[in-house]
Order: C-alpha cells, then sequence, then structure tokens
C-alpha cells in the first residue's frame, strides 16, 4: 500500500489562465519549487497531474497543471 503526504488543499480557482489557489500545509511554501507532479484526490478518484508553473501570492500557492 502506498502511503501519500497531503501537502495543501485547493480552495480557489486563479486569474484567468488556469491556476490553482493551494493552501500550503508547511512552514516553508517554496518546497513546492521542487515538485514536478502532485496527486490530487476527490470522492470518486484520485489523479496524478503535472505541474506546468508555480508562484507565491499572500502566502498561498499558486499552481497551473497541466491538462490531459
Amino acid at each position: 500500500m502506498t502511503k501519500y503526504l497531503e501537502i495543501g488543499q485547493i480552495v480557489n480557482t486563479f486569474g484567468i489562465k488556469g491556476m490553482v489557489k493551494v493552501k500550503p500545509f508547511t512552514d516553508n511554501i517554496n518546497r513546492f519549487d521542487r515538485l514536478n507532479s502532485v496527486y490530487i484526490k476527490n470522492k470518486k478518484e484520485q489523479k496524478e497531474y503535472e505541474i506546468e508553473e508555480v508562484k507565491y501570492h499572500k502566502n498561498m500557492v499558486l499552481m497551473k497543471l497541466k491538462r490531459y
């Protein structure tokens, strides 16, 4: 069984370029710079997404995911 670590929660969308706003669960949000992909889980499934871009805004993480 594979275990995963929660690094944040998507709280909203941001802007018109398809970014999501993530509330980080870490004290050092610059750790998001080293990520290549994330798993997003909803009520039905868990899916892996590649990260295209990461920015920071008011202690929140702005993340653009590649579309599949």
